[in-house]
């Protein structure tokens, strides 16, 4: 009896205290204050915490995408690069054709430093200020005494654990002391605005000071400066804001993600980032692309993307761009995916069927071949490159057939790849083979016309 009178009374006590807690009056989040004077001004960035302190689960789950972490500073957690084993790289010397090291990474006293060549054949020790990235691939940024973020000619490959050149090494000869100084190398020239949000370069007698709301891609990246927002009542905020979602013009709310998913120049050739673009503006006024006429380097012979961000060019030339279509129908930029690498909604086929449904295309023509595949091994071929060959999608959604490669790449899936050698099953099969077996499966087929798909490209 004691012990049931004792258990009643803890039971009682458990009851009593829920009932305070739920009870007790919800404890406020603590927001800054508003100031009206902000409204005053022109809009200026406020930072992602700011914007969390209302949004606060998007902010967390925000954090957890790859967007805050294109540029962090370098310590244990951040950087992915070996700097202690495996930590020189070696290249050929011109010179003399011998193989040499021409950069040895390391850390001293809890920092990062890269050392290579300089002047002659000295080596000069760079101390790292930034990372760039870090998921496929990291770079890393010193800082020079007149405030140039200069873009070190190392990379570490994440998928092959090992340190490349970064398109300087092996351009001039070692110990020319050219290739850590080029202009193009300069990060706040070419790279900052799609690394960073709310960045102002400040550039005065040969000095730069420059500075940002945030590491990565934030909240006022794709919505704007929120200082208006954040000062605004409750019943006028949204209209301080902008929200691509809710834009009327498909094409134009697209370009928010295509300002920096594409690769170009400003107007004027001094940045590699259109410097002047603002959210909901029609990008083509602020960024010149690179095209397959200008830059052939960058794209296949059938107009799809050889290189990295360039997912935006490739995207404009879809059918699914025509039709209104846009980025974050099929990934999500606020919480990463618990299926995929790539935010994606959903995994699998199941994103693809969402909008086509299980009986959309054409059976009796390649569908019929590959009931058993997915749709991107045919539609999105791993045909780009940001750290090793194949790890970037092709984003046309054009399936490209063998045909193609015979054509435009005389058989040499190496000069024109084609989904069917990108696909793991048929990647050692000879394009003369998947040609003869292509052509077969179509034969007597009216709207069969031999294959051939070049990417139709507009460019205005």
């Amino acid at each position: 009896m004691k012990k049931a009178a004792v258990f009643s009374v803890l039971a009682i006590g458990l009851v009593m205290a829920l009932y305070f807690v739920a009870c007790s009056p919800k404890q406020e989040r603590a927001v800054t204050p508003i100031d009206k004077s902000a409204l005053q001004r022109p809009k200026e960035y406020v930072g992602a915490k700011r914007c969390g302190e209302c949004h606060d689960k998007i902010y967390w789950t925000w954090r957890a995408t790859k967007h805050p972490y294109k540029i962090s500073e370098p310590n244990e957690k951040t950087v992915v690069g070996d700097f202690v084993y495996h930590n020189t790289l070696e290249l050929v010397d011109k010179r003399d054709g011998q193989k040499k090291i021409v950069a040895k990474m390391y850390k001293k006293n809890g920092k990062f430093y890269v050392q290579t060549f300089a002047d002659k054949d000295q080596m000069q020790e760079f101390e790292i200020v930034y990372n760039i990235g870090g998921v496929w691939k990291q770079r890393y940024m010193t800082k020079f005494p007149n405030g140039a973020l200069q873009v070190l000619p190392v990379q570490w490959n994440v998928k092959t654990r090992e340190w490349v050149d970064y398109h300087g090494l092996k351009k001039h000869q070692p110990g020319d002391g050219k290739y850590w100084s080029e202009s193009t190398r300069t990060w706040q020239r070419n790279c900052a605005k799609c690394h960073v949000t709310g960045f102002k370069m400040n550039f005065k007698d040969g000095k730069y000071d420059s500075m940002w709301s945030d590491n990565g891609a934030a909240c006022e990246a794709c919505h704007g400066p929120g200082s208006h927002h954040v000062n605004t009542d409750d019943a006028h905020k949204l209209g301080t804001i902008f929200n691509p979602a809710k834009f009327h013009d498909d094409r134009r709310a697209t370009m928010v993600c295509g300002s920096c998913h594409s690769r170009g120049k400003s107007p004027d050739h001094k940045f590699g980032y259109p410097n002047t673009y603002k959210v909901g503006d029609e990008l083509s006024f602020h960024y010149v692309q690179v095209t397959p006429e200008k830059n052939k380097n960058r794209f296949w012979p059938d107009g799809s993307s050889k290189s990295h961000h360039q997912q935006f060019t490739d995207f404009r030339k879809s059918v699914m761009y025509s039709k209104g279509v846009k980025c974050w129908s099929c990934h999500d930029p606020h919480k990463p995916s618990e299926g995929n690498a790539w935010d994606l909604r959903l995994t699998g086929n199941a994103l693809c069927m969402s909008c086509h449904g299980a009986n959309n295309g054409n059976a009796k023509l390649s569908h019929s071949l590959h009931n058993h595949n997915n749709c991107v091994g045919c539609h999105m071929p791993r045909t780009a490159k940001s750290a090793t060959p194949g790890d970037i999608s092709s984003h046309t959604f054009f399936a490209i057939p063998p045909t193609t490669t015979a054509k435009l790449g005389g058989g040499d899936a190496k000069k024109q790849p084609n989904s069917c050698n990108l696909c793991h099953y048929h990647s050692k099969t000879p394009v003369e083979k998947l040609v003869k077996d292509f052509d077969n499966a179509h034969k007597d087929k009216a709207s069969y016309d031999g294959g051939y798909v070049s990417i139709d490209t507009d460019w205005h």
